[in-house]
């Protein structure tokens, strides 16, 4: 991203920032309470059938689209083979059965557990998701550090699952990082993701949105253009035991050309990578890699 344009962002938001603040609109302040239901909501697979040992997984920010908007963008020609499916910024409503991604993952005839972080306005919740064409098992929530960022705070998670392979399990980690904070706030908020994928040595893919914009934020509010958040996570990624394979991938934003959306693995080897440009249904474009799971790391997932 040129310097130009970073610093035309800086304008443009704070320019937004102090307009909300003089017409009134305080309620962008608030913090975001904890959802009222923490429970994982599950739907299950169509079939007990084990993944292959060569699969595709994808990560996506959804930025709270439809359940029927997201199953049409999971349609399309990178994501219809998709075996794993990592989401963040799933909407739950009041209104709505399920969350948008199990909505979803019911039409495509997938499994789904979705996690709720914090709650809306409205009294629904929003929060990260993982679907597969094979059933999700030993599910757990992965409280990260509350960070407070002034606009919008609230409660974030991450989710794993366990995947059958037909090389054994494979552990697959959903996380969705805060934006506005520090290259060593982030490093901190993936802390319990990083700890969890070390607990049981076998194949693990961490994969979501973890927000490394090329701009640290003054007082979590003003954005100052700083580099590349990115090569600070990734450092402290490869320090805890996981490689970083497709730090090539090239934008993951529709806006301003951001490598936001990350995959980080450990005894998988990923063949192959890219961004499916033309689902221009979010924010985020979708992020997918094709996964090899090696067989003799996969006996040690059953430890987690």
């Amino acid at each position: 991203m040129s310097r130009a344009v970073a610093v035309s962002f800086v304008v443009s938001f704070v320019a937004s920032f102090v307009a909300a603040l003089t017409s009134g609109c305080l309620s962008l302040l608030d913090n975001r309470p904890p959802p009222r239901d923490r429970a994982i909501e599950q739907v299950a697979a169509p079939t007990t059938a084990p993944l292959p040992e060569r699969l595709r997984l994808v990560t996506y920010n959804t930025h709270g689209m439809s359940a029927r908007i997201l199953a049409d963008a999971l349609a399309s020609d990178d994501l219809a083979g998709a075996d794993v499916i990592v989401l963040q910024e799933i909407e739950r409503h009041a209104d709505e059965p399920l969350s948008r991604a199990c909505a979803a993952a019911r039409w495509r005839q997938l499994a789904c557990a979705y996690a709720p972080g914090h709650r809306l306005g409205d009294g629904g919740d929003l929060g990260v998701a993982i679907l597969s064409r094979a059933p999700l098992r030993d599910l757990v929530v992965l409280e990260l550090p509350f960070i407070h960022t002034v606009l919008r705070s609230g409660r974030r998670v991450a989710l794993a699952a366990t995947v059958d392979t037909g090389a054994g399990p494979l552990r697959v980690v959903a996380v969705h990082l805060d934006n506005r904070i520090t290259p060593a706030q982030r490093v901190r908020q993936l802390g319990p993701v990083l700890a969890h994928a070390r607990a049981g040595g076998g194949p693990v893919v961490v994969a979501g949105d973890v927000n490394t914009s090329p701009f640290s934020w003054l007082g979590q509010v003003v954005p100052v253009p700083t580099g590349r958040q990115d090569d600070h996570l990734e450092a402290s990624v490869r320090a805890a035991g996981l490689a970083t394979p497709v730090t090539g991938s090239g934008p993951t934003s529709a806006w301003l050309g951001m490598r936001l959306d990350a995959v980080y693995t450990r005894a998988v080897e990923v063949t192959g990578f890219g961004v499916a440009r033309a689902v221009r249904a979010s924010d985020h474009l979708p992020l997918w890699a094709d996964l090899e799971v090696h067989a003799a790391g996969a006996a040690l997932v059953g430890a987690l």
